[in-house]
């Protein structure tokens, strides 16, 4: 099985992942982003539609826990000694 770059494409929680090279991938783009959609930053090399999803939903996951993270560092108050 060979891999493809896969881009995504996101509307509110729909995540759709596109074949850069597929050859109607530039037609797709075109008239999901006339319907809203926007191109995500995340690009990943996989073998699939369902593989390339999964590494995103990882990345996504990854992404809300460093988050999770980061706010509750910055939720810490130093308390007197």
């Amino acid at each position: 099985m060979s891999t493809q770059r896969y881009l995504f494409l996101i509307k509110g929680t729909l995540v759709l992942a596109q074949p850069l090279a597929a050859p109607e991938t530039g037609e797709l783009l075109t008239s999901l982003l006339q319907q809203g959609f926007v191109v995500g930053p995340l690009q990943v090399w996989a073998g699939s539609a369902e593989q390339a999803l999964a590494c995103y939903e990882r990345a996504a996951q990854q992404q809300a826990f460093a988050d999770a993270l980061s706010g509750a560092a910055s939720g810490l108050k130093e308390v007197p000694a």
